[in-house]
């Protein structure tokens, strides 16, 4: 029973992770990656507003392999990896934004 409860669990949460909005991400990878809670929070808010979903996931991505680069080639490799003119600019914008 114990085990039926615990796989029960874990099941819970895996699911909970996949239905994790891109919006959350995009907050929690830049918490991770140094911002304070206050600027990430801004800087997803602005992206969310101006962003489809698909982009919103593909500027998430983005980040999440920015905070996996442990050397500064690969961290540039991650910078030269958006796609996406329309997410460039709007990440551009938000961080202006949020800077005042």
């Amino acid at each position: 029973m114990k085990h039926f409860v615990a796989l029960v669990g874990a099941g819970l949460i895996i699911a909970s992770c996949a239905t994790i909005s891109p919006r959350v991400r995009i907050e929690n990878r830049l918490v991770e990656f140094g911002f304070s809670e206050e600027r990430a929070d801004c800087l997803a808010d602005e992206m969310d507003e101006r962003l489809e979903r698909s982009d919103l996931e593909a500027v998430a991505d983005f980040i999440g392999n920015l905070n996996a680069a442990s050397s500064p080639g690969e961290t540039l490799d991650a910078l030269l990896g958006i796609d996406n003119p329309r997410a460039a600019a709007v990440i551009a914008r938000a961080g202006i934004a949020c800077a005042f």
